[in-house]
């Protein structure tokens, strides 16, 4: 009987995950009728009860026969089951490798992508002190260009001068042979000092940005007759050179590329600080840029300019942020730079 019910409960708990669970029961019926079996054959020691012991091992004959009838051709099903719990060991090892490749695979990438960035830093970096030693190369060369090469085309503009005053005698011809040699010395110191100027102008480390804008927004309106209107902010003259650079650079590469590809007569220049950021936008009204440099939405997508990827280097090097929005009615260039307590320093720092 213990047997029995234990097999009886076992079924009750497990019929869902154990299958052939009627066998169970029919193995439990048939121990059930053994026992009683030799049971009967003890009490019929003492009382002839024959007809009850025969019922007995009737019903234990018939248990028996049908567990033995209905347990052959579940053996295939068995086999099928053995064989299918294999195959899902297999799946479960294949699985496991594949997850410890997937591992690997992805430690790779890690490792990878940890060297891209490594790259893209020390590229950044070296990309920040190509364009710092830039700035001061024009720096020095403009300084050499006005303080030699100026000197000596002034002091040669003044020896013309003097052999001019002291050469009364000379004929018509060597009068002007001289008059048109002065002029030149004047044009050629006029173009070394705008060259130098153009280069690096020493006021924008002198008096600040705002002074080096609007003088070089005067030459560029005369040398290009484009019309330019400039708003700029009173409180930004004294950010550290990076910026003051940046920002200077930025403005003369977008004015020379409105003058060169836009056609457009006019441009407008805002610069001012909103807040933690530090907001330009320069903006034409000519032909546009070409649709196919324009990614979605009007954001440049592929700028093949030298002078843009320019800009895009100092954005990136200030942590910034460069759009560029055009159509048939003009192009919107929009830069934002933040500003923090470290980006104001003294103008002459």
């Amino acid at each position: 009987m213990a047997i029995s019910l234990t097999l009886v409960y076992l079924v009750y708990r497990t019929r869902r995950e154990i299958p052939f669970s009627w066998m169970f029961l029919a193995f439990g019926t048939f121990i059930i009728a053994c026992g009683f079996t030799h049971f009967m054959e003890m009490i019929v020691l003492w009382k002839p009860v024959y007809w009850l012991a025969g019922g007995v091992k009737v019903i234990t004959a018939m248990a028996s026969v049908i567990t033995a009838i209905a347990l052959p051709p579940q053996l295939p099903k068995v086999h099928q089951m053995i064989r299918a719990e294999r195959v899902s060991e297999e799946r479960k090892r294949d699985l496991e490798e594949k997850n410890e490749e997937l591992s690997q695979t992805n430690q790779h990438l890690r490792s990878e992508m940890e060297k891209r960035i490594a790259a893209e830093e020390s590229l950044k970096d070296l990309s920040g002190r190509l364009l710092r030693a830039q700035d001061d190369e024009r720096r020095r060369f403009a300084r050499e260009l006005h303080d030699s090469v100026g000197q000596l085309l002034t002091g040669a503009v003044l020896s013309v001068s003097a052999v001019r005053r002291r050469a009364a005698g000379l004929g018509r011809e060597s009068s002007r042979l001289l008059s048109e040699c002065a002029d030149y010395l004047q044009q050629s110191l006029r173009e070394v000092r705008t060259i130098s100027y153009l280069m690096h102008p020493p006021m924008l480390d002198e008096t600040g940005l705002g002074d080096a804008l609007r003088w070089y927004v005067r030459g560029f309106e005369e040398r290009s007759g484009v019309r330019v209107a400039l708003d700029i902010s009173s409180n930004l003259d004294q950010l550290s050179r990076d910026l003051r650079t940046a920002l200077f650079r930025i403005v003369q590469e977008s004015l020379t590329n409105i003058h060169i590809h836009s056609g457009s007569r006019t441009a407008e220049i805002s610069l001012h600080k909103s807040g933690p950021q530090i907001q330009l936008q320069v903006r034409d009204h000519g032909k546009g840029m070409p649709p196919e440099s324009l990614g979605p939405g009007g954001r440049e997508q592929l700028l093949h300019g030298v002078g843009i990827r320019g800009m895009r280097e100092r954005v990136v090097q200030l942590e910034g942020e460069l759009r560029i929005q055009s159509s048939g009615n003009g192009t919107l260039l929009e830069v934002v730079l933040p500003y923090r307590e470290d980006s104001v320093v003294p103008i002459d720092a």
